[in-house]
Order: structure tokens, then sequence, then C-alpha cells
């Protein structure tokens, strides 16, 4: 095998692994259409704007992560509004996980997302994302501008060959990166039978983003809003949707029924196999 077909092959193992990792953070042409052509699916989008739930407080939510049973297979922490981060009109998000125990030799991970977005609105401004595994590393930068999406994707073999780069636009609004995705949703009024319908943006692809409020329940313990969520890619030329193969089932989420309406559990059948992301704590923090 060349060094060019190794590389190839690692880079898209990698992807693979680094797209089950996407999907954890969300417990999101052949020419720009004119207005006669526009997608069916425009139909079902939600308002972009934010319901009348209180804002989240800042917080530090750190999860398990399960998977097929193995109980010791990851970890990840959210935080919003962290300590010692002063960006003036901006709310900022960051997340960063990694594979643990056996589940780290069989696929080694670690990611580090960054996201900036207006406070009051939940529309992002901009998303940063460092995605390392055994072979490569992946730099996603993301630019909200108004009517568009900006992208720049920069993979780097960690054997030291030449890197690539992918960019592109996608023309379309209102958007949501996977963080101000969770905070527009976890604003809404969350009644059985409610449906939200966004397009999200999260790395180098748009995607539709469905969710379905199936009622409450008591779940690990505690009173809980039953979500499920679905995805479908969206082709950024035509608008067209495609199955998303990764996840061709809807994920289930567990939002706590409270004032703080924080993640308890996600549980998504993705291309590897069953996957779980737990709350395992969650500190409010003094703004």
């Amino acid at each position: 095998m060349s060094e060019f077909d190794s590389n190839k092959r690692a880079a898209d193992n990698v992807h693979d692994l680094m797209s089950l990792a996407r999907l954890l953070l969300l417990l999101v042409w052949l020419a720009w259409p004119s207005a006669t052509a526009e997608p069916a699916w425009k139909n079902e989008l939600s308002s972009a704007k934010p319901g009348d739930w209180p804002a989240i407080p800042t917080c530090v939510l750190d999860f398990k992560v399960s998977w097929n049973g193995m109980l010791d297979a990851g970890s990840m922490r959210l935080e919003f509004a962290p300590h010692g981060i002063h960006k003036p009109g901006r709310l900022v998000a960051r997340s960063s996980a990694a594979s643990t125990g056996a589940a780290s030799v069989l696929f080694p991970y670690r990611s580090d997302f960054w996201s900036e977005m207006d406070p009051t609105s939940h529309k992002p401004r901009l998303f940063h994302a460092v995605e390392t595994g055994c072979r490569v590393k992946v730099t996603t930068h993301v630019n909200h501008r108004q009517g568009r999406v900006e992208y720049a994707e920069t993979t780097e073999p960690l054997n030291q060959s030449a890197s690539t780069r992918s960019e592109g636009v996608f023309r379309f609004t209102p958007v949501y990166d996977i963080f101000s995705a969770m905070l527009h949703v976890r604003s809404q009024r969350l009644a059985a039978g409610d449906k939200i319908t966004l397009v999200v943006h999260p790395f180098d692809n748009p995607y539709l983003l469905r969710v379905r409020v199936i009622g409450r329940e008591p779940h690990l313990g505690r009173p809980a809003i039953h979500l499920a969520v679905g995805m479908a890619k969206i082709d950024r030329r035509t608008l067209e949707l495609r199955a998303y193969r990764k996840m061709n089932r809807e994920a289930s989420l567990w939002l706590s029924d409270d004032a703080d309406r924080i993640p308890i559990e996600l549980r998504a059948a993705v291309f590897i196999g069953d996957i779980r992301a737990t709350l395992v704590d969650f500190r409010k923090l003094r703004p």
C-alpha cells in the first residue's frame, strides 16, 4: 500500500471516530436556489425566536461515556460561561472529550470545542474544534456571517506528511452550531408533542435537526423531559436532504425537568454500536 493510500485510510478511520464524538454533543449545491426552488423542509423550521425559559447558569457538566456496555469508554466536559474567559457581548461555551480505558486503545481520540454566540438570541458567531485521533489531527473553524456560514477544515497526519485543507460556504439563515442549538431547544416550552426543527452546521456540513418532545418521565432517579433527536444531512448546493448513515435512527435525550434543564443522558444507536453519555457531575459557578 502506498503512503498516500495509507494516509487516506487513516484519515477515513479517524473521520468515522470524529463523527461519533460529534454526535455526543449533540444531548446539530448545484447553485444557490432561487425563491421558487426553496426546499420543502424549510416549512418545518421553527421560529428563530428563543423561548422564555431562563438562561442556563454559569456551570460545568461532566459526563461518562459507555460503548456497547463498556462503562469506562470515555469522558466529556461541557462548560457554559467558563471562568477566566471574558468576551463582551458573547456567551462562550466549550467542551473537551477523550476516550478512556480499553476504548482508548481501540479508538484513541481527544477533542476540544469552542463556541461564541449571542447570549440573548443564541445565534452563533464562531465555532472552533481540534480533534486528534491515532494518526491525524483535524482542525475545523466555522464563521457565522450574515446570511451564510463559512468553514475551513485542515487535516494533519501525525506522521509529518503533508496536510490537506477543505473549505466552503453554506448560504442559509438561520443556522446554529451544536451549543447554540442546545440552548435554543432548552429555551422552548417543551410540552409533550412539541416539535423543534433547526438547521445546524456543527463542522464541515449542514444538517437538519429534528427534535420531538415525548413527554415527562422519571429518568435515573429524577424528573426528566424525554426528547427524540434525529438528523439528516443537507446537500449544501441543492439543499436536498440525505440520510445521515452514521445515525439512521433517532437518539434519546433526557433533560432535567427543573429550572436548570441540563442534559441527564444521551443514548444513540450509531454506526459502531450503542453509545451513552451520562451526567456524573453538575456544578453551578458564580458568574
